[in-house]
């Protein structure tokens, strides 16, 4: 009379969102970061994570940009950097900090154990002893983009601004919502005086991400210094 009973399926959209939902409250009420990751092990595919950053609503969105600050890879990049723009702030602020972390790991241990001695020496404007170590790292692993992006900070540190850029670039043809690199680019033009040039860049860096305000301060200070009115799209 009534019909066969529809099967529950386990793996429905809507049970990997509740699903997530209740792991991603419980770290909110207890801060345990390693349980909230051995809660995610083995439940949630990085894909998995990237589609319901994408799709969700707001607090799954959130919940997926915070697992994917552990489960992150180099699948996950491009729905990271669409959500850098997210309509809500947490899921932006979640979404940068899995951004950075991610880029940072795409790559074997012994080059991301490179790379930290190397963000190190240049968070410490050490760029004389972080230039030598971050030309050898682009060279062994060519398609790491944060080693790009440290090398142009190096290069940039000792005022070799050209060679600072394409750095930077070489970043951005690996990692296109790099906007830490955009405002690299726009940085060395800059320092060369070319202004005008240094708008694009400055303009991207904060499409990208809406909350990093130096790049925009800095376009409204130039378009002020050269007269010109941003161009709409």
């Amino acid at each position: 009379m009534f019909g066969p009973k529809k099967r529950f399926i386990v793996d429905s959209p809507a049970v990997r969102q509740s699903r997530l939902v209740s792991i991603y409250r419980n770290y909110l009420a207890t801060a345990d970061t390693l349980k909230f990751g051995d809660q995610l092990a083995g439940i949630y595919a990085p894909a998995t994570l990237a589609k319901l950053l994408a799709t969700g609503v707001v607090e799954v969105r959130r919940a997926a940009a915070l697992a994917l600050a552990i489960l992150g890879d180099e699948t996950t990049i491009e729905a990271l950097g669409r959500a850098l723009s997210d309509n809500d702030r947490g899921v932006r602020l979640a979404a940068d900090d899995a951004f950075r972390v991610t880029v940072t790991r795409l790559a074997s241990m012994p080059h991301h154990q490179q790379l930290l001695r190397i963000m190190h020496l240049n968070d410490g404007s050490n760029f004389e002893a972080a230039l030598p170590l971050a030309t050898n790292l682009t060279q062994q692993a060519t398609d790491y983009a944060e080693a790009w992006h440290q090398l142009g900070i190096a290069l940039e540190g000792v005022r070799d601004y050209a060679a600072a850029e394409e750095a930077f670039k070489r970043c951005l043809w690996r990692c296109r919502f790099h906007y830490l690199a955009w405002h690299g680019v726009a940085r060395c033009r800059i320092s060369l005086q070319c202004y005008l040039e240094s708008l694009m860049p400055l303009d991207r860096a904060t499409t990208i991400s809406p909350d990093f305000e130096t790049p925009r301060l800095q376009a409204r200070a130039l378009r002020r210094k050269l007269k010109i009115s941003k161009r709409q799209p």
